[in-house]
């Protein structure tokens, strides 16, 4: 009987996370629905992929920082192939047991910045996103500033994204922005005086919840890379110490 008591309190205690989980994602899919955000999607998933191809370097290049190995611990030397090698293949055995290690496109991002609302900032948020000068602030910012951000990113050193199919999908998707941030701007603007100062106000709320969702989504990933690395560092070690220039 205890022990039955014991699985209903528990079962209880967890009614109210999976309701309060079911809401996020009920609220996130209704965004990706209604105000879907073609532009700051597709940079999303290309860069996020690319992040996850680089992945193996921008940990060499940490190596070669704190190991002093110089520039020529790099793509071309023997050894660092064998380091590089070894590292993906760790990866992607994590990948196996895991999931990806770097979630690529809008959902992730949307649903983390659903889940960090207040109940009052989901009942206010989703209501401004249906008003005009709501939706326009939306667009401006995601598809806008947030997808230009994104597709610069991809661009810097060290590794940028060679060049490609993406590559040109990035640059034909930047080549709209331009365009579309002024078209939406010039809406905004026409926006009665009353609308358009609302939708400054809860849009600066809306964007800082962007902000810590974004930050919060484009390091997930460091805490298991971290582990992989630890499970083969001895090995890597071994290959850094036969490390010739």
């Amino acid at each position: 009987m205890k022990k039955a008591i014991a699985v209903l309190c528990l079962g209880s205690s967890l009614l109210p996370a999976l309701a309060q989980a079911d809401d996020v994602d009920r609220i996130t899919d209704k965004l990706l629905k209604e105000a879907p955000l073609q532009c700051l999607d597709e940079a999303l998933v290309i860069s996020n992929n690319h992040l996850r191809r680089v992945l193996p370097d921008l940990v060499l290049d940490r190596t070669r920082e704190f190991e002093k190995l110089g520039q020529a611990w790099g793509p071309g030397n023997e050894n660092y192939r064998q380091a590089r090698d070894m590292l993906e293949m760790a990866f992607q055995d994590d990948e196996l047991s895991n999931g990806p290690l770097i979630e690529a496109g809008l959902h992730p991002l949307l649903r983390t910045m659903v889940a960090g609302w207040t109940p009052a900032q989901r009942v206010e948020f989703q209501a401004f996103l249906t008003q005009k000068g709501g939706r326009l602030y939306w667009d401006t910012m995601m598809d806008g500033a947030m997808c230009e951000a994104m597709i610069a990113l991809s661009a810097q050193p060290p590794h940028p994204l060679p060049p490609g199919a993406d590559k040109y999908r990035l640059e034909a998707l930047a080549t709209g922005i331009g365009l579309r941030k002024m078209t939406m701007e010039l809406e905004f603007n026409l926006l009665p005086k009353d609308q358009a100062a609302k939708a400054e106000k809860l849009g600066a709320e809306l964007g800082k919840s962007v902000r810590q969702a974004f930050g919060t989504v484009s390091q997930a990933y460091a805490p298991r890379a971290h582990q992989v690395f630890e499970a083969v560092a001895p090995d890597l070690k071994k290959i850094v110490a036969a490390y010739k220039p």
